[in-house]
This record gives structure tokens, C-alpha cells and sequence, in this order.
């Protein structure tokens, strides 16, 4: 390796390595071959977001991609899914050592191998596969449906954020576990069906605070699954190199390391995320933003910062429903759900300062290291986006999601014996959440598409 290299990695991965990873592994080659029967949109959906989160962990890839025209909404924008693959993995990673070979050729030694398809080599180390919603990884190759394909999209992106995951603990020694996965339902293995969602994303007119790794994820996967309505996004954070670990819609450009050195500008993480759907920034952080309070009524308002007090802020709107996902240092992906007097607030849920075992993307990723900064994988970041977008696809008043009793699930990625656990954290006397009188007084003038959720109304 050398000097530009070993600059470029001691500052990105600062935070992969508070997550326990092993420079060492790191540098274990990771080998992607998709089939020539695996190339049609759900597949190249899969691929795309595989190759995103391996490159911004892993420092040698090889890829054996067949010809084929580009059909998913890459990153960077490519005639075909290879050049796609190649031009946006350089992209996150200058200094990545990449290879591409034909299928024929041999795969680097001791490389973790993953395969896209049926039409492959036996005996590589995880194969990917899908059924409407469900995605799955396992040891023998799986089936990759091209019909239809929009109804696959959800299934393929969650196989991509397995594979992902399973390819990181492999390297470091975890065995292979086979996984089904169904994230709309939140469901796994056995009990995995296939139920999916095809259309576009409308839940009305947006807010999203917070432009993060968990922000650009589910505006990641919005690209894919498709949105309309009027988003908006408010942070006035600059990216850091470190945040290209686990943000899939950066590169190292875009936090000033365009050559692989710090000679660039840095661009702002709401316009990075924005860009992503052509959704409007803000770049202000949320208690200096001058046009809130001038600002149409929202719809929903996704609560995706962590900092300023932003929680117990975003409480005080009086939202009829509030969604969000977050990360933890256990391995875990988690979505969460707040309705006024039903539930607690995000504020009271994850508080500003630790006080438990349990909260989400606050703690350290090595706890005995006291004082390290939050971190989190590429993986974490996109299973948390991909859970809030299934539960943007599931959003009515009648859904499971809203009636249901239960508000935090956890997927837990550190795929064990234990793939889901759910909680239900009540209303105890928040002292965020607007008395219902107040809430009335919000709502009835100008009521939004979710208004009838609260229960004042």
C-alpha cells in the first residue's frame, strides 16, 4: 500500500475500526460475479447496492460482470451495469484495488466469493437470491426472478444489504447463515413470505431533519422504488471523509478527496441526500432554519438527527405520526413509530444523554472505548433506510404499522440465532409530546393526509 493509500484509509475508516473491524481483514479480497441469467433490473438494483457498501469497507474488489445495459438508477450514471459498477465503486474509494475478469478467469485467493444468479461457478461462499419482498442469501444459488420487475425491487435490495453484511463477518471468521428476510413484513427465514409493494412513495408533503448515513439511505432506495410529493431536507452538516463509509449516496468528492487527497471541496450532506430524488435542501440545522415556521403544514416529518436537541424539537411539531430508523452499536438496523398519548417521543425513547444498554445510534460501537464517536457499517445504514422505506410503502391508516401495539422493531445484522425483536414503549407522561387540546387546535385549520392517526382527532 502506499502513502496516498494508507493517508486516505487511516482517516475514512475511523469509524469502521470503532466498530471492531480488523485492518487486516479489510484487506481480504471480496469477490461479486453475476450470471448472464441475472442482469435484468431487480438484479442490477442488487448488484449496484452490493458494490456501494462493499467499497466503502472492504479495500480489494473483483468484479465478473456480464454485458448488459444499465436498468437500475445507479449512482453515477454508466451505459452499461459494469461501467456503472466500476465508475461508482472508483467513486467512493480512488485508491480501492479493483479487478474485473470474465467468468472463465480465476478468482483471487482466499477472496470471499458472492454470486448474483444460477448460471455460476458451484461452491462460492454466498449466493443471493429473491421473491417479490423477501430477499435471501445462502450456500447454493438462489432464485433471481426477472419477470416483473418492479415487484422484486424491495427483495433484492435487502438481499444486497445481507450479502453485505454476512461478507463483512465472514471475512472476520463468522460462519455463513442462511437468511430469508422480508422487511415490509418484518418477517424472517421460515416465516419469510413474499408480500411487496410496487408503487411509487406518496405520503404527501415531507420533512426530513438530518441528512446522515440513515437520511441518504432511505433517499438511496426512494431513487430505486420511485416517490413523489414534495421532500424537503434540512442539515447544514458538511461530509467528512469518515462519513463515506456508511452514506451510499457520497464519494470521496464529495468530503474534499475527489484524487484520494484532501484538495477538494467538501459538499454539504442535505444537498448529497436531496440530489439523490431532486427533493429541496435546506442547509440549516432545524432550531436555525428561518422558513419553518413560515412553512405549509407537513405531512410527516422524519426525524433523522441525532444532535441540538433535535428529538424533543421535532416532539413539539405535534405530528399526528412520527417515523424514523436509526442504527445501533449492537448490530442492529430499527425503525420506529410515535403517536401522540399511544406512544413515547423520539426524544424520551433515545435520550441525549446514554442512560441505557439500549439506544439507538448513540453509544459507542466498541463500549468499552469510552468516549469513541458513533459508528456504524454501510449495511447498518442501508437496512435502517430500506425498513423506514418499507414502512413509507406501508403507511395507511388501517396498517399494521398504525394499529398495531408495537412501535421499535430491530433487525438484528449481526444475523444470529434472533433475526427480529419488537417493543412497545407507552406514553409515560411525555413531557415533549402537545396536550391533545393543542394538537386540535394544529390540526383541524389545516389537516394533513395523517392527521386522522392522532388520537385527539
Amino acid at each position: 500500500m502506499n502513502e496516498i493509500a494508507r493517508r486516505f484509509y487511516a482517516e475514512r475508516d475511523v469509524r469502521t475500526l470503532q466498530y471492531g473491524a480488523d485492518t487486516t481483514v479489510l484487506e481480504r479480497p471480496v469477490a461479486l460475479l453475476v450470471g448472464i441469467d441475472a442482469t435484468g433490473r431487480a438484479a442490477q438494483v442488487a448488484a449496484l447496492a452490493l458494490v456501494n457498501m462493499l467499497a466503502r469497507v472492504h479495500r480489494r474488489l473483483h468484479l465478473v460482470v456480464p454485458p448488459a445495459d444499465l436498468q437500475a438508477r445507479a449512482l453515477i450514471d454508466a451505459p452499461t451495469l459494469a461501467d456503472a459498477l466500476f465508475a461508482m465503486a472508483t467513486a467512493i474509494n480512488p485508491v480501492l484495488d479493483l479487478t474485473t475478469a470474465p467468468m472463465s478467469a480465476s478468482i483471487p485467493t482466499n477472496a470471499i466469493t458472492i454470486g448474483i444468479g444460477t448460471d455460476l461457478p458451484d461452491e462460492l461462499d454466498i449466493y443471493l437470491g429473491w421473491n417479490g419482498g423477501r430477499g435471501e442469501i445462502a450456500a447454493v444459488p438462489c432464485r433471481c426472478p426477472s419477470t416483473g420487475p418492479e415487484e422484486h425491487i424491495l427483495g433484492a435490495a435487502t438481499a444486497a444489504c445481507l450479502a453485505a453484511a454476512m461478507a463483512f463477518r465472514a471475512a472476520h471468521g463468522s460462519t455463513i447463515r442462511p437468511t430469508r428476510l422480508n422487511l415490509l413484513e418484518r418477517t424472517a427465514d421460515a416465516d419469510a413470505g413474499t408480500t411487496s409493494r410496487t408503487s411509487p412513495i406518496d405520503v404527501g408533503r415531507v420533512l426530513v431533519v438530518g441528512a446522515g448515513a440513515v437520511s441518504q439511505a432511505l433517499f438511496y432506495w426512494l431513487r430505486e422504488i420511485g416517490v413523489v410529493g414534495t421532500w424537503d431536507v434540512v442539515d447544514a452538516d458538511l461530509t467528512e471523509l469518515h462519513n463515506t463509509n456508511r452514506c451510499l449516496g457520497t464519494t470521496a468528492a464529495d468530503a474534499g478527496w475527489p484524487d484520494a487527497l484532501p484538495n477538494g471541496e467538501q459538499r454539504h450532506k442535505a444537498s448529497i441526500t436531496a440530489g439523490l430524488t431532486g427533493a429541496q435542501e435546506h442547509l440549516y440545522w432545524l432550531d436555525t432554519w428561518p422558513d419553518l415556521a413560515d412553512a405549509p403544514r407537513y405531512d410527516l416529518v422524519l426525524p433523522l438527527a441525532n444532535e441540538r436537541g433535535v428529538r424533543a424539537e421535532v416532539a413539539a411539531l405535534g405530528q399526528p405520526v412520527l417515523l424514523h430508523a436509526t442504527t445501533s452499536s449492537n448490530w442492529t438496523a430499527e425503525l420506529h413509530r410515535h403517536i401522540p398519548d399511544r406512544d413515547d417521543c423520539p426524544a424520551c425513547r433515545i435520550p441525549t444523554a446514554p442512560t441505557g444498554s439500549f439506544l439507538c445510534g448513540t453509544g459507542p460501537a466498541i463500549p468499552t472505548t469510552l468516549g469513541s464517536p458513533d459508528a456504524a457499517l454501510p449495511f447498518l445504514s442501508a437496512a435502517a433506510g430500506l425498513l423506514l422505506a418499507s414502512a413509507l410503502l406501508e403507511l395507511r391508516e388501517e396498517s399494521r404499522l398504525i394499529t398495531g401495539r408495537q412501535n421499535h422493531w430491530r433487525l438484528h445484522l449481526e444475523l444470529g440465532h434472533r433475526l427480529w425483536q419488537s417493543a412497545i414503549h407507552p406514553n409515560d407522561g411525555c413531557p415533549h409530546t402537545l396536550p391533545p387540546e393543542a394538537r386540535q387546535i394544529l390540526h383541524t385549520p389545516t389537516p394533513g393526509r395523517w392527521s386522522t392517526i392522532d388520537p385527539a382527532m
